[in-house]
């Protein structure tokens, strides 16, 4: 024993070693054939003309009895079934250590590994391919699951079928299929095929002659096919006389009775009219040619083991898969050649064939790595990518009317989404969520007249209604889920929207196809990805490109698929981006550095890229007492920022209608401000803060009774960089009054709550509004960032528009755009733990700020001001940014013209020494100088940050947008590390230094 497993070890490594020198000289594969095939009895070429079954969750005793039967009968192959991809590997080494001559590993990877194995990766099935347009898609899907067999040290793929799916009652093609129409099939299998060889892995059409138009499962009985040999030639033969002219390399013969082909009765795979004459001589096929499992009862129930493998054999097939009984089939063989049935040059003839084929894919690839993280490597960041590219491309878009998706006037719709037949909210709804309020419901799969009647009145307040139909299911014995309560509630919804999407093979829809559904979305599969992708869809987060693989009815035939744009942000994994993947873990890091550093509570980052949100991420908790963690739908204190999401885009919009013009005095639009020293300021000075406001203004010590404190405490001078040693010394002397004119702890008629408990005295806030606008004038216009001109741009947006500054942006901006998130000061309707608390205000307000903004100016002016107030959450944000960086258009509405925001967000060349544009911060140009941004930033992007901690940012050369958030100013306003410590714009480092990785 020990000798043998001497001689077969030097054998492998000569055999390796002489195999890695005529690879690498160019020694033709006939020397190495010729010289194994010379060295074979007939019972060891016997024994190569099997692939046995082989699985990897089994016992040891099992993994032993295979390993003897590799020994015993000289296997010349391997196809493995379940089990887990790290076992698979271990035993495919083993059992290449075990056998004389080289194992050829197959496996059942249709659509992934992960269709056979545990853990690996598992693409979407062929008739999901079938939906997709782009044949690159295909190749890359070929590619991908051919990269993955050879980590598994697997060399043969039984894949693409090619069979035509044209029996919707068909109970074993089905979904398998790429769809009805011939040259599509064509299509999708040259490009896998193509793909599969590109990646060193054989693959094998199937099921010849074309398993498509049965309703019997050959696993069960043999089906026939009674198409005349016209209409075969038409659907089923098509994708192989197609294919063999494009030189495929091996076909899988099925167990099919198929009268034209062959009168006998025989099924296909033992037929030698089908396979030595059509196969072989008519078509011209000189690749290798497998059987389908031969313990299959399309075969087994009228030709015993042993026989149907001699037959097998006669009738043209070179590899016998999955044998009932090998010892049986090897005996039933040997006689045949004894018999003269079989000769030994056949079996010679078929044996030259698997070592040519084992030549060029087993050889390179004989016993794959067991090192370390074999997960990893078949379920790459690329195979993700790849995996959400093909569920998205596949969406297909069966109805439209009235062009009703994507979704537009958001403002206008009430929307109730149903999941039929599930038992909770799923992520279709849930990313609905991210577009615009809706509300969720989940339905029960059979209704009572009672249940029915109720649900009507459920609905009755929406005029949208969004069902996913969690019943539908690719099973033709079950109907393919169909529900008669589902057509029901949906004729009770007639005259509302009603958008349907399926989540299963086409042919479920047939029976709902002519209820008054105005869009019908197919997203084929419950798959995580095509949940969300079907839910983006329907508001423009992805444009719409698939196509019906099969008919449903004459109206919507194989090949429809109406097309739409994008047109709104959508939602990605970092994978698909063209940002390093090092990038988000630094990005990671530098975050919890931050919140460990105390720089802030916590923080949030997104990043958008080419209109996709490819990266979400809260950290940290609301405050140091880390009682609640931070989430990415949390709502923020935006400070400065509301300049750009409410202030300015009300600004452009006025511009755009040709009511406000830039050099035009603000006076105009806001008559206040005549006979005042700032009556010829102008609004592009205002907007680029070159107009000689002041920069600061204390407001909030001027309420406080000077008698109450110690006198050095007011002789500080009150200038922005004195303002924290001033709140400081206030901090210090916690004994002051405030001035009975001013604020109260008591709410009377007309006083306005500037927090929880306090209250403004109705006089002083002409008082406070009064200093702002006899404020002195720098005596020279010079660049000086001041809060104070968008103080009053709001109040002319205000008399210039005839609308609340709140009104006006909610009207014509947040509520089309689907920012319902976003408001001046949070209402009831935000769930308190929802807020981020911005500051522990124990100075002036003696409470938490959750939701009452922080600055006290806008607070003293009733929480909404021009440059302060607003309150968001980074969502939101992005929408308004996307908006800008798509020349301001968003959701299929022109909110702005291009022109505007070319104008707005370029840096103005009317002011020296000003990086400003019109409202929006600008990149430092002088390198001498202080920047907003990192120093990879290009000169044309453009942005803003905000006192309490955010900095939202657009970069239109990389379509890019940057969104911090944070509460730095908790629990108060003294913690400048998140700035010294430049977080901000090392985040931002991180991103271009990944952006730049290709």
């Amino acid at each position: 024993m020990k000798t043998a497993i001497f001689t077969v070890a030097v054998w492998m490594l000569a055999f390796a070693g002489g195999v890695c020198r005529a690879q690498k000289q160019g020694m033709p594969d006939s020397t190495w054939i010729d010289a194994t095939l010379q060295r074979m009895t007939l019972e060891e070429k016997i024994g190569q003309l099997f692939m046995v079954a082989a699985y990897s969750n089994q016992s040891a005793a099992y993994e032993e009895e295979l390993e003897k039967q590799v020994r015993k009968y000289h296997l010349g192959g391997l196809i493995f079934f379940q089990g887990e991809p790290m076992r698979q590997v271990k035993l495919t080494n083993r059992y290449q250590r075990a056998a004389k001559y080289p194992l050829l590993i197959g496996l059942d990877a249709e659509h992934g590994a992960g269709w056979r194995l545990k853990t690996a990766m598992e693409f979407p099935k062929m008739g999901i391919i079938g939906a997709i347009r782009e044949d690159s898609l295909v190749f890359a899907l070929g590619a991908a699951i051919a990269r993955h067999c050879r980590e598994l040290g697997v060399h043969v793929n039984f894949a693409p079928v090619v069979d035509i799916n044209n029996n919707p009652h068909n109970p074993v093609i089905g979904i398998r299929s790429f769809g009805e129409k011939p040259e599509e099939v064509v299509r999708k299998a040259r490009s896998f095929i193509q793909g599969s060889l590109a990646g060193g892995v054989l693959p094998v059409v199937k099921h010849f002659p074309g398993h498509g138009d049965t309703d019997t499962d050959s696993h069960k009985a043999l089906p026939a096919i009674t198409k005349s040999r016209a209409a075969l030639e038409s659907t089923e033969l098509y994708p192989y006389r197609a294919l063999m002219a494009s030189g495929v390399p091996a076909v899988m013969t099925s167990h099919l009775n198929v009268p034209a082909l062959d009168a006998s009765g025989l099924p296909a795979s033992l037929s030698p009219a089908i396979i030595n004459g059509l196969l072989k001589k008519e078509m011209g096929f000189g690749g290798i040619c497998f059987t389908d499992a031969m313990n299959m009862k399309g075969v087994t129930q009228n030709t015993p083991p042993g026989e149907a493998e001699v037959k097998a054999l006669l009738a043209g097939n070179d590899v016998l898969l999955f044998p009932e009984n090998v010892e049986k089939a090897v005996q039933a063989i040997r006689k045949a050649v004894a018999d003269s049935v079989l000769n030994e040059a056949l079996i010679t003839e078929k044996c030259r064939k698997i070592l040519a084929c084992k030549y060029r894919y087993a050889l390179p690839n004989l016993h794959p790595s067991e090192a370390v993280g074999l997960w990893s490597r078949i379920n790459t960041p690329a195979d993700l990518a790849l995996r959400s590219q093909l569920y998205k491309e596949a969406i297909t878009l069966v109805e439209n009317r009235h062009a009703l998706l994507p979704l537009k006037r958001l403002d206008t719709l009430r929307i109730a989404s149903l999941n039929f037949g599930g038992k909770s909210i799923n992520n279709f709804q849930t990313m609905l969520q991210h577009y615009t309020p809706v509300t969720h419901f989940t339905v029960e799969n059979h209704l009572s007249d009672e249940a029915l009647l109720n649900w009507e009145k459920i609905l009755h307040p929406y005029n949208c209604i969004v069902i996913y139909n969690q019943a539908g299911n690719n099973s033709a014995g079950k109907q393919f889920g169909y529900s008669a309560s589902l057509s029901r509630l949906i004729q009770s919804l007639k005259g509302k929207r009603i958008i349907f999407c399926h989540p299963a093979i086409p042919y479920g829809l047939e029976k709902y196809a002519g209820l008054p559904l105005d869009a019908i979305l197919v997203s084929y599969e419950h798959h995580l990805s095509a949940q969300q992708y079907a839910a983006q869809a329907i508001f423009g987060g992805i444009g719409i490109h698939g196509q019906l693989p099969v008919r449903i009815n004459d109206a919507y035939p194989a090949g429809r698929g109406i097309m739409t744009k994008k047109n709104r942000l959508g939602y990605e994994s970092a994978e698909v981006s063209r940002i390093a993947p090092t990038t988000f873990p630094l990005i990671d890091s530098l975050c919890e550095e931050a919140i460990r550093m105390e720089a802030t509570p916590g923080c949030q980052v997104l990043l958008a890229q080419q209109g996709e949100i490819i990266y979400n991420k809260a950290f940290g908790y609301h405050t140091y007492h880390k009682r609640q963690a931070n989430h990415t739908d949390d709502v923020y204190d935006i400070a400065s920022v509301t300049k750009i999401l409410a202030t300015l885009p009300a600004v452009m919009k006025l511009y755009d209608e040709g009511r406000i013009a830039l050099d035009t005095p603000l006076s105009n639009y806001y008559r206040v401000l005549r006979n005042t020293d700032k009556e010829e300021m102008t609004v592009r000075e205002v907007l680029c803060h070159h107009a000689g406001l002041k920069t600061f203004l204390p407001l909030l010590p001027d309420a406080i009774d000077k008698a109450s404190m110690p006198g050095p405490l007011f002789s500080i001078k009150r200038t922005p960089s004195n303002t924290l040693r001033l709140k400081e010394r206030l901090y210090a002397n916690p004994n002051y009054k405030f001035k009975d004119s001013t604020l109260v702890n008591t709410p009377h008629t007309g006083y306005r709550r500037i927090a929880p408990g306090i209250y403004l005295f109705p006089g002083y806030q002409d008082t406070i509004f009064n200093r702002i606008l006899y404020s002195p004038l720098a005596p020279e216009k010079t660049y000086a960032y001041s809060d104070l001109g968008f103080i009053f741009l709001k109040y002319a947006v205000e008399e210039t528009s005839g609308k609340s500054i709140e009104s006006y942006c909610r009207e014509n901006f947040f509520q089309k755009l689907g920012m319902y998130h976003t408001e001046y000061g949070t209402t009831g309707s935000t769930p308190k733990d929802r807020i981020i608390p911005s500051a522990r205000d124990d100075l002036y307000r003696k409470t938490e700020l959750r939701g009452t903004v922080h600055d006290p100016t806008a607070a003293l002016l009733g929480g909404v001001a021009g440059h302060a107030g607003l309150f968001s959450t980074a969502e939101d944000i992005a929408k308004m940014l996307q908006m800008y960086l798509n020349k301001g258009e968003y959701g299929g509405e022109q909110y702005l013209s291009a022109h505007t925001i070319d104008l707005f967000t370029c840096q103005n060349n009317c002011f020296q020494n000003n990086r400003r544009g019109l409202g929006f911060d600008k990149p430092e140009a002088d390198s001498t100088k202080i920047s907003p941004v990192c120093c990879f930033t290009p000169l044309t992007s453009y942005g803003h940050t905000g006192f309490t901690g955010i900095m939202a940012w657009c970069d239109p050369e990389n379509e890019l947008i940057y969104i911090f958030m944070s509460n730095r100013t908790y629990p108060n306003e003294f913690n400048t590390k998140l700035t010294d410590e430049n977080i901000r714009t090392k985040i931002q480092e991180a991103i271009y230094s990944g952006l730049n990785f290709h």
